[in-house]
């Protein structure tokens, strides 16, 4: 990551230096000083190809730093509240109201974790662009998501679109070829195996059907060295589709709970957009999400978010945190569902993503009980929240699911969206 040192004197190198290789032993740091035009040009030429800048503003010469703040690159300015005070007033402002995506923090402390966590976007950024999501989906939807065919350009190109937004590449597989060589080639007693883990690891099994348990676990299996022969570090199925056409008879709602201590992120109902959302809060939070879809209750001033799987581990734990047990939903015509007791009490911020119109949508709540109700998805979620205005706000362009991170993540969400290019609409706020 290229790191430009605004200022006369090396010194400042021996602070930040080890400041930053502590915090992110993982990220590879290449530092420049910069105390001319000349020099901030030639970084530059040098870092043309970078995903994004981090600045530090520790002198005062306005204009100094401007060629790199108004690259256009998505950059992050740390300034220092003395030294670096008139650079950052002047410029920071000036590159924020031209639109220009900079993210600025000023502190006396310029090697302080509260400044340095802004590295984690710049970070999320980066390995946005080298990600891959796995799209396993119906041969007609392969056909013209590839051919991005002009009849169907606004549903079936979203995939490209995000690729252009996000740098994330989709690739697409069509399901016959995937069940034949993953699906079909699971072994049953592997399949059993981990069938039997998960029943054991359930607080209660009120699903019937252990068949379905064992074929939900071939299904994860597949998916799991589809992921590994990809590198792909999403998988995504369209699984009502593809489960009531006939191409496959599994669910992967047990499997999307387990993937998360893969590595791996789950994508429910092969939806790209929650899948970005996913990516950003793995990255950036180091947190699983929650894709729901999100109802209103606006007489009790609550939000009821549900889906038929949720992580037991929505902290971003190693080991689960939440119990859960495997369920049937929609009226009995589903089976191996889950549902998770998700911490209630608990602040919760959820996302969603309007691509066409480049926002990130962002509204918090409080989280309260969770609820099981079989006639509609497993994992039910009551947040209070606002619900009044959410659904006055609500943009419809980003579709119905929302991402839900445990947490107040408002500002960390709001600076990725300036960094990306994006709008950021906060939907709870009258």
């Amino acid at each position: 990551m290229p790191v430009a040192l605004v200022t006369w004197s090396s010194s400042w190198l021996n602070v930040i230096k080890p400041a930053l290789e502590s915090l992110y032993p993982n990220i590879d740091f290449t530092f420049y000083f910069v105390s001319s035009v000349k020099d901030a040009h030639d970084f530059l030429a040098k870092e043309s190809g970078s995903a994004g800048f981090l600045v530090f503003q520790l002198m005062s010469i306005p204009g100094l730093s401007r060629p790199i703040i108004q690259s256009g690159k998505p950059t992050v300015v740390i300034a220092h509240a003395l030294y670096g005070a008139g650079e950052y007033l002047y410029e920071y402002s000036k590159a924020r109201s031209s639109g220009y995506p900079v993210v600025g923090y000023s502190t006396m402390n310029v090697a302080s974790h509260n400044a340095l966590r802004r590295v984690k976007l710049l970070e999320t950024i980066a390995r946005l662009r080298e990600s891959k999501i796995a799209f396993v989906v119906g041969p007609d939807v392969k056909l013209l998501t590839d051919l991005e065919f002009p009849l169907s350009v606004d549903q079936l190109s979203m995939f490209r679109s995000l690729q252009s937004l996000f740098g994330v590449t989709p690739i697409t597989i069509d399901v016959r070829d995937f069940k034949a060589r993953y699906y079909d080639a699971v072994s049953e007693s592997e399949a059993s195996e981990i069938a039997e883990a998960w029943v054991k690891a359930a607080e209660a099994v009120e699903d019937p059907s252990r068949e379905e348990i064992a074929k939900s676990a071939k299904l994860y299996l597949a998916l799991k060295a589809l992921a590994r022969d990809l590198n792909a570090d999403a998988v995504a199925v369209d699984c009502i589709v593809l489960r009531y056409a006939g191409y496959l008879d599994a669910w992967p709602c047990l499997g999307s709970m387990q993937f998360w201590y893969d590595g791996i992120v789950p994508v429910c109902e092969a939806d790209p957009y929650s899948a970005v959302i996913l990516l950003m809060g793995k990255y950036l939070l180091g947190k699983p999400g929650f894709i729901n879809d999100p109802g209103i209750d606006e007489e009790h001033s609550r939000l009821i978010c549900y889906h038929c799987t949720a992580p037991t581990n929505p902290h971003g734990s190693s080991k689960p945190e939440a119990p859960f047990r495997i369920v049937t939903a929609h009226a009995g015509t589903k089976h191996a569902s889950v549902y998770v007791k998700l911490p209630a009490n608990e602040p919760v911020t959820e996302i969603g993503l309007n691509p066409e119109e480049r926002e990130l949508t962002i509204h918090t709540g409080t989280s309260e009980d969770p609820v099981y109700d079989p006639t509609v998805c497993a994992t039910a979620l009551k947040i209070k929240a606002n619900a009044k205005a959410i659904a006055g706000k609500f943009r419809w362009r980003a579709g119905w699911h929302r991402v839900l991170f445990y947490g107040d993540h408002r500002e960390e969400f709001g600076e990725l969206a300036t960094l990306l290019g994006l709008k950021t609409v906060i939907k709870d706020e009258r």
